[in-house]
């Protein structure tokens, strides 16, 4: 079992915490500190801790009787012990800033790269890109706007169904659990149907878009057309993000593994090998594939997590009108993605 949950602002918090004492210590305010620090996110306030003296510098010379000289001593040595203390906090400030902005630049440079791979193939795609640490999104431009898709529906499904199961709002069988790995690891469009048609169909889309608070979500028109509900790539981060920080343990890591272990093949004999899960797939990748033809129109998504604990999520929506150059795009802009996050 991989380590999983909410990374977001531990470190950053962590160090909020031991910059206010140490400057507060040193009779300095702690709204002088950097503002997307003080803004970490998720992050409960914490009371700054007393001094280990508990008292002043000013409290423990008065009390003894010394004279001038001495007093002047007291002084020197409180500044020589407590200076590089609140140096060494600054510092720790300094660095977890730096990581914030290094962040941004990161997820900033991965949609960037994608979208000029889009522009360049004169194809249509959507990416966001998630980093769960610091909680820096971004967003390409097409990245808000939704689209059909195809097999990411089965992410949505699953994702109501273990809730509702979770809450005991419904019990699993064994056919159901079955039928929910295979929607996730094989893409088997029959294990949807079944999941689909069981769970309340367009329903299960909303409420995993209520549970996880998307914004770009929304049910097919046609209730018999899972494949044909609206997702947009913002939503799919913020969907996996839900996954990893907000289930039932047991149910993400459920999610998760079946995601990671996707064969190459699909169940209808598609190879799902693009994208985030194109050769050679780095280990611990776990991915939704989607593709399916729509009139004239091909649409090839990869959405999922990359990184030591699943630290990015990235999503990427893809259309054309050939399967060829939409494979192959988008195998360049996961690439590419994938390399602005290392």
């Amino acid at each position: 079992m991989r380590g999983r949950g909410r990374w977001r602002g531990g470190l950053l918090a962590a160090v909020f915490v031991l910059g206010v004492a140490a400057l507060s210590g040193a009779s300095l305010s702690p709204a002088a500190l950097p503002s997307a620090v003080a803004a970490a996110p998720r992050t409960p306030s914490v009371p700054v801790a007393p001094s280990a003296a508990g008292g002043t510098t000013v409290d423990a010379v008065a009390g003894a009787d010394v004279d001038s000289a001495d007093v002047d001593s007291a002084y020197v040595e409180a500044a020589h012990v407590d200076a590089p203390v609140v140096d060494g906090q600054a510092l720790a400030v300094a660095g977890a800033e730096a990581e914030v902005a290094a962040s941004a630049q990161a997820v900033s440079s991965a949609v960037g790269a994608v979208d000029a791979i889009a522009e360049q193939a004169g194809i249509w795609i959507g990416v966001a890109v998630l980093d769960r640490v610091t909680g820096q999104i971004a967003v390409g431009a097409e990245g808000a706007t939704p689209i059909a898709a195809a097999s990411l529906t089965k992410l949505y499904t699953v994702v109501d169904v273990l809730n509702r199961a979770a809450t005991g709002e419904v019990a699993l069988t064994e056919d159901d659990q079955r039928w929910i790995l295979r929607a996730l690891t094989a893409s088997d469009d029959g294990a949807m149907n079944a999941l689909w048609s069981r769970f309340g169909r367009a329903a299960t889309v909303t409420g995993a878009a209520a549970a996880a608070g998307l914004q770009d979500s929304r049910p097919p028109s046609d209730p018999s057309q899972w494949g044909e509900a609206m997702v947009s790539a913002r939503d799919l981060v913020a969907l996996y993000d839900y996954v990893l920080a907000e289930m039932q343990p047991a149910d993400r890591d459920l999610v998760m593994d079946a995601l990671t272990a996707s064969p190459d093949v699909a169940a209808d004999g598609f190879h799902q090998d693009f994208g985030l899960l194109a050769p050679p797939r780095p280990p611990g990748v776990a991915a939704k594939q989607g593709w399916m033809w729509w009139g004239p129109t091909f649409y090839l998504h990869s959405a999922g997590t990359l990184g030591p604990d699943d630290r990015y999520v990235v999503a990427i929506e893809s259309t054309s009108r050939s399967s060829a150059l939409g494979r192959a795009t988008v195998n360049r802009a996961a690439a590419a993605a994938a390399l602005a996050l290392r």
